[in-house]
């Protein structure tokens, strides 16, 4: 009886363990199904299969023990209530997981458009921000040097633009071009305009001071009256809030004896002196264009000499070389004419860009810096004036800017020293106000008014006016020697400007003199040369005599023409210029 009993029971015990075997193992591998949601996303037929089949083995397991009805596969009752439980929290907890695993799915695609526009958002306000801090480091581009802006100038004979479709026109400018271009583009004269633009709205701020001032103003404020006076007398108020919902007033300066009028006669004079200035600013870019110009000239000029010096060096070695072939002449005088030749193909590259140098001087002048090339009229070159020194001062005090400007300053300056002996002087006013407000809890049910004159006084602190109108004083003093100096350096100016066109007036024909001297040896030494009476040395001579006179020449004129514009500018005004039409070419 007691074998059969501890039978029974191991057999209950091994039935457990296997029950509870195969319970563990369905909900590991159904733990294992769900911890990787795109195989059961893929394979969900399945999945669901595998719950079925779950559930198909659970009902036979049941069957199996009801049909059996024996006393030991029987379940305790305990044991049965936890299992139901188990399983029942098993298919909640995979219940849970499927319903997520489908929220999931269907949500990524919007988490995906989503964060797809957030980055497109994000990529456009980056590329918006970079523009537009672009467009502001850009906005003042316009005060760089633009990098490929640099031009060769090349030779001048071959300088043209493309004016309309395949059309090619020559451009050609002479020195009335120039003129009209520079007083046009040149940003120094635009700024002395700007200067006195400006100057001329400041005078009108001064004016300004005549002109009615309106002004508005609204306020609330806490008020506690001092009542210590009358609350002996039983008088009591106690503080109230004030509202002042709009106040319009008007005040008109009637008088402020002179001060305005005053610093209106200063603005005025400041206004006058920047126009006289725009003169100073246009006679000195003129004077520095005219002399760019006729340095251009010189360096075209200059140019052509070198290449027809070279020409001849040519000549000559052809010569030296042939004579030696023959025998007639040693390999020196070869030897000789190509040292020349190479010589002045260096000369001839000096002039180029000495040529390419004043073309870009020209340019920076005219306010074009990057014009396109052109052609530079070279006719006339010397154009002769008839002044004397008298006649030059005469029209410098008329015409000349820095004498007015001068003249302006002091002006300016005693007008200063008035200015500060008036700031002891009241100021006559009119005014006039209209106000709507109230008192504690009626904001708008009252209004008041108020007019009258009045005469206001300055904070007057005597030591510092006194001393203001000494300073005052003491400019005076010092713009009246400015003033002088100036005299003097204008003075000093058409002294020199008007003797170097003097001196170089009396050069011109002695170096024509010279030219004519030197090409008539020239050509006399190249005829020995080519019988074979000189040698190379004399002939080497001869060409070098001959290119020196010839630059000699240039560099006369040159420096008349010079000397003329500086003397313009020293007078302030442009020289008639007598007819040169006889003046033959080198």
């Amino acid at each position: 009886m007691l074998l059969k009993n501890d039978a029974r029971k191991m057999l209950k015990r091994e039935i457990t363990m296997t029950r509870r075997f195969l319970s563990y193992f369905i909900i590991f591998n159904l733990i294992f199904l769900n911890c990787l949601p795109t195989f059961a996303q893929e394979n969900e037929a399945s999945w669901h299969e595998g719950i079925s089949l779950e559930n198909e083995y659970l009902a036979y397991a049941k069957a199996q023990n009801k049909e059996k009805n024996v006393g030991f596969f029987k379940k305790d009752k305990k044991e049965t209530t936890e299992e139901a439980k188990r399983e029942k929290k098993t298919f909640e907890f995979f219940k849970k997981r499927e319903k997520k695993d489908v929220e999931q799915v269907a949500k990524a695609p919007v988490e995906k458009q989503e964060q797809n526009k957030e980055t497109i958002a994000k990529k456009q306000e980056v590329k918006k921000s970079k523009k537009e801090k672009k467009k502001k480091e850009n906005k003042y581009d316009e005060y760089l040097i633009p990098i490929d802006g640099y031009m060769p100038v090349g030779n001048s004979s071959d300088k043209s633009i493309t004016i309309a479709g395949s059309v090619q026109k020559t451009l050609e400018l002479n020195l009335a071009d120039c003129l009209e271009l520079a007083l046009i583009n040149n940003p120094k004269i635009k700024a002395a305009y700007a200067n006195a633009e400006a100057m001329k709205f400041r005078k009108g701020q001064t004016l300004s001071n005549y002109s009615p001032v309106v002004n508005l103003q609204g306020g609330i404020s806490r008020i506690k009256p001092d009542m210590s006076n009358f609350r002996s007398r039983g008088f009591v108020i106690d503080p109230f809030t004030k509202y002042v919902m709009g106040t319009i007033g008007i005040s008109q300066l009637v008088y402020d004896f002179g001060y305005t009028q005053n610093q209106y006669s200063i603005d005025k004079l400041n206004w006058e002196s920047s126009k006289s200035n725009i003169d100073s600013v246009v006679n000195e870019v003129v004077c520095q264009l005219k002399d760019a110009y006729y340095n251009l000239i010189y360096a075209i000029e200059a140019k052509r000499v070198a290449q027809e010096t070279l020409e001849q060096f040519e000549i000559m070695y052809n010569q030296a070389l042939a004579f030696y072939e023959v025998g007639t002449k040693p390999k020196v005088d070869v030897t000789i004419a190509q040292v020349n030749m190479e010589d002045a193909r260096a000369k001839l590259i000096s002039a180029s860009n000495n040529v390419d140098i004043a073309i870009s001087n020209l340019n920076n002048l005219m306010g074009l810096p990057f014009i396109p090339p052109y052609i530079i009229d070279t006719s006339a070159p010397f154009q002769d004036v008839d002044i004397d020194m008298r006649r030059a001062v005469e029209i410098a005090n008329e015409a000349r800017p820095e004498l007015k400007i001068a003249k302006i300053n002091v002006e300016t300056a005693d007008q200063a020293v008035k200015l500060a002996k008036k700031t002891y002087f009241p100021s006559l006013n009119f005014e006039a106000n209209y106000s709507i407000g109230g008192v504690n809890n009626t904001i708008a049910d009252t209004n008041w008014w108020d007019f009258g004159g009045y005469l206001t006084f300055p904070a007057i602190n005597p030591f510092l006016i006194r001393n203001q109108i000494k300073e005052a004083r003491a400019q005076l003093e010092k713009q009246k020697y400015d003033s002088k100096a100036t005299v003097n350096d204008v003075y000093y100016d058409i002294q020199s400007t008007y003797v170097k066109l003097v001196d170089a007036k009396q050069r011109v024909p002695v170096a024509k003199l010279a030219v004519k001297k030197a090409k008539e040896n020239y050509e006399l030494s190249q005829g020995r040369y080519r019988v074979g009476v000189s040698d190379a040395i004399e002939y080497k001579e001869a060409q070098i005599q001959y290119y020196d006179a010839r630059l000699s020449y240039l560099n006369t004129i040159y420096q008349f023409n010079s000397a003329k514009a500086n003397l313009e500018r020293a007078i302030g005004q442009t020289l008639p210029a007598i007819d040169s039409s006889g003046e033959d070419e080198i």
